[in-house]
Parts: C-alpha cells; structure tokens; sequence
C-alpha cells in the first residue's frame, strides 16, 4: 500500500473549552489537515473530544468512535496534534503501537515529534507517555495535598459550581441564594420536594449549573449543611469561617432532619391529581382507592365506589373538626423543627441499638430470652417515636399553615357564643389554600378514611381520626349514608 492511497482519520482534543470558541482545536485541525495533505492522503474522518485523557475511567465518546471505526477498517493512517492528543495512558498507547506493528496502521504526529510506524518513533512515543502519565500522578498528589490544606483552613475545594455560590465556593449568588432559601422555607413548612421542584420548572427558574428541577435535585441541595455554611470533610462537617451561610443552621438541622423522618412518606409514580388518591381504603379488601370518574378498587369493581365530591366534602368537614375539637392536642404551639431534630436522633439511636443486641445474641453474648425481651422494647418505643415524629412533622408541615390560622381563629372567638359552622367555614378555606401535596399530607396523617358497602347498596364513608386515638379509640367523625 502506498502512502497516495491511504484514508486518513484526525483526532482532536482539548481538555476543556473555557469561551466555547473552539480556537485551539481549529488550531489543531489546520496542522493536521496539512500534514495529510502534504502526503497525499485522503482525510476520511474526524474526531473530537473535550475532555482528559489522563483519566481512563472517563469516557472519551469520539475516541471510542474512532477505535470502532478503525476496527470496522474505515481508514488507515491516524493524525493527532501531539501524542498527548490521543492518549497519556502507556496501557492505550501499547494498543496503537500493536494496531501499527501488526495491521500497518500510519500514526503521525502533526508536531512531528512521534512516528509509530518506526522503532524510534515507538522508543520515543513510549517515553512521553511514561513521562506524562508520571505528571499526571505528581500533579494529582499535589492536588489532594492542596484540598487537604484548604479544608484544614475552612475553604471548599475547587470543582463544580454549586447552585447559590459562586465558582469560589464561599461567594453568595445573590439571586440564587433566594431561591435556595425559599426551597428550605417551602419543606420546612410541609411542602414537598415534588411540588417545589414543579413550581420552580412552571416558573422558570434557571436551574444552572443542573440541567433541570427535580424532586432528587432538590433534596441533594437541601441534604447539604455547606449552605448553613459549613464545608464537608470525609463525610465530616465543618464549620467554616469563609463559606458565606445562605440558611440559619437551625433552618438546615431542621429541614434535614424532616428529610430524614422515617414517618415521613412520598407518593411514587405520577404526581397524584385528586385528595384522596391511595389514601382512602376499600371496606372490603384494604386496598387503597384510586380515582377513575369516582373513587373505586380497582383490586375488584364490585367493591365499594362512590363520587368524588361526596367522599372529599366528607374528609374536608373531618380535617375541619380534628383541628376544630383536638387542635390544642394534636398540635402543640411549640412543636417545631428542634423536636424533630431530637426525635430522628432518638430513631436512629433506637435502630443502632437494636443492630447491636442483634449482633450480641448472634454472637451468644447475649442470651436469646434477654435480648428478645428488650428487642420487644426497643419496638414499642421505635413505634411511639414514630408516631410522635408523624404527629411534630405534622404539626411543622401542613398543619402548621393551618393550625395557626385555627389558633388564631379560636383566641378571637367569643367562647360559648361561638358559630361551629362560621369557624368551619374559616378552617375549610385556609385548607382549600394549600396546594395539593400539603392538604394530601395532612390528611394522611390525621385520617383514616374507608368507604363500606351499606345496606339497600347505599354507601357508607367513614373517618377514623388518627393521631387522637388516644383521646378515643373509637372516634368517628364522619358518617354519612
């Protein structure tokens, strides 16, 4: 094969593209377009990546391209820039010089500083790559040393921009800190990940540097304690006296730990459209209601069913009389963030202890009627800590916007002279206010709503409250035919 017959492919890479312009890879094309045509070839194909080949494990798309390419013989003879262009790995450059030594594949250099297709060439090749790849671990070294001592002062380390800093890590992005303050606002007072990341795509909000809003987006940025302005160190947080805080660390403890609230419960799959989808339950099997032109199980279409509007005006008048009759109970004034916080320590204290009995007993340090004793125990506590999560998330959530037009409602309220029907009212429109994800939280945990058969096929709903079983266990606060 002769050199005026060869199909030549160019590969081009730079390792980043600050101003988007492209310059120094339309620098690299012109000298190795020159060289193939300075030998003749015809340029069949090229390639371009903007990423570093230092590192294997990143994926190179348009490298992977060409070795597939050149494996399905599309060309013959393979121009870079330099031979860094192509590759600092001694693993990759060994398969090029196999491919040259083995199947006549041309490799040059436009620099002219490497030959494959000559035993100096290789020699030389192999050189540089052992020398740059050695670089390549003196300069990573350097960087951990440098990380290391920035976190030991309090500084962030370089990288990804993260959403409300600027690229230092420690600068306020003024508009993007208020953004980050009303995500923590919005769960702190019982709104969920999802309808914050829906309203923030509905309104446009920019979400750089993300590509989009979403419920996990969310979460990893309210997970976060540097935004209460503390830097994180093999998994340790730290305060820091140059990171700018964008959060009280009351707000972020507290939202964190709403986030880690094992009674706190999401909805998989579709945004749920209607109040009582998967929360009301079928009388005959359990199983929970959804909506299709009314509520019904779809376990059984013969099971109970019954009109939207009538089982939701039920559970409204339900949530009005819980917060109405048992709101001073239910909702304590001081239920907030801080009792969460030490109630999820509990939990999780709770469930390490059981993780250690469980080990003890395996291990026959502990005897087997001992430990299931206080296993027995630490259940019936883990039980009550949930229910008291469940009841102060409650009160932080949903039931915080309304509780406190209740309680307000009922200090103005004249005492025995009370209209129950004009307080309902009042209760009903605060509740119509929230969006749907709060109302829906706020039924689920202060309701259990069941629809029966009744007798002559009439319907029978009925609304257990929840959280005041313990006022009596056989409340019911709705029925109706």
């Amino acid at each position: 094969m002769t050199h005026s017959r060869l199909r030549a492919a160019i590969y081009l890479r730079i390792s980043q593209d600050a101003t988007g312009e492209g310059l120094a890879v339309e620098r690299q094309r012109a000298d190795c377009v020159h060289i193939a045509q300075s030998r003749g070839w015809e340029v069949v194909g090229e390639y371009s990546d903007t990423v570093s080949a230092s590192n294997r494990r990143k994926k190179r798309p348009e490298y992977d391209r060409m070795v597939e390419d050149y494996e399905r013989g599309r060309f013959d003879a393979l121009v870079c820039w330099d031979l860094d262009r192509l590759t600092r790995q001694p693993r990759q450059l060994e398969d090029w010089i196999d491919r040259s030594e083995e199947r006549g594949l041309v490799i040059l250099t436009a620099n002219g500083e490497a030959d494959l297709g000559t035993d100096n060439g290789r020699l030389f090749a192999r050189v540089k790559a052992s020398v740059a790849r050695s670089e390549v671990e003196r300069k990573s070294a350097r960087q951990r040393r440098a990380n290391e001592q920035r976190i030991e002062t309090g500084r962030p380390t370089p990288g990804r921009r993260r959403y409300g800093y600027e690229i230092d890590g420690v600068t306020l992005r003024e508009a993007e800190a208020i953004v980050v303050r009303r995500m923590y606002e919005h769960v702190a007072d019982g709104g969920s990940l999802r309808s914050l990341a829906s309203a923030l795509t509905a309104e446009g909000v920019d979400p750089a540097p993300g590509a989009s809003w979403t419920p996990r987006r969310v979460r990893y940025i309210l997970d976060s304690p540097v935004y209460a302005g503390n830097i994180v160190r093999r998994g340790e947080t730290l305060p820091s006296a140059f990171v700018q805080p964008i959060v009280e660390p009351a707000l972020s403890e507290a939202v964190r730990a709403l986030l880690a609230d094992p009674s706190r419960r999401t909805s998989p799959g579709p945004t749920p459209r209607h109040l009582l989808s998967g929360i009301a339950v079928c009388g005959d099997c359990g199983g929970p209601l959804t909506y299709r032109r009314g509520y019904l199980c779809t376990a059984n279409l013969t099971h109970p069913f019954i009109k939207k509007d009538l089982l939701e005006d039920l559970v409204r008048e339900a949530v009005a009389r819980a917060f109405i009759t048992s709101s001073a109970e239910l909702f304590p004034r001081t239920a907030g963030g801080r009792e969460i916080v030490d109630l999820v320590a509990a939990h999780e204290r709770n469930v390490e202890t059981v993780e250690v009995i469980i080990a003890d007993r395996d291990e026959g340090l502990v005897p087997a009627p001992l430990a299931r004793r206080r296993l027995l125990e630490l259940r019936d506590e883990r039980v009550t800590l949930e229910e008291q999560l469940e009841r102060a998330r409650t009160s932080k959530s949903a039931g915080a916007v309304l509780l406190g037009a209740v309680h307000d409602i009922i200090d103005d309220l004249p005492g025995a002279g009370a209209d129950y029907a004009d307080l309902e009212a009042e209760v009903l429109a605060r509740f119509d206010q929230l969006d749907l994800d709060r109302q829906r939280d706020l039924v689920r945990a202060l309701l259990d709503v069941q629809v029966d058969h009744g007798r002559n096929a009439r319907r029978r709903v009925r609304v257990w409250h929840r959280l005041a079983t313990h006022l009596n266990p056989d409340v019911i606060l709705a029925e109706a035919d």
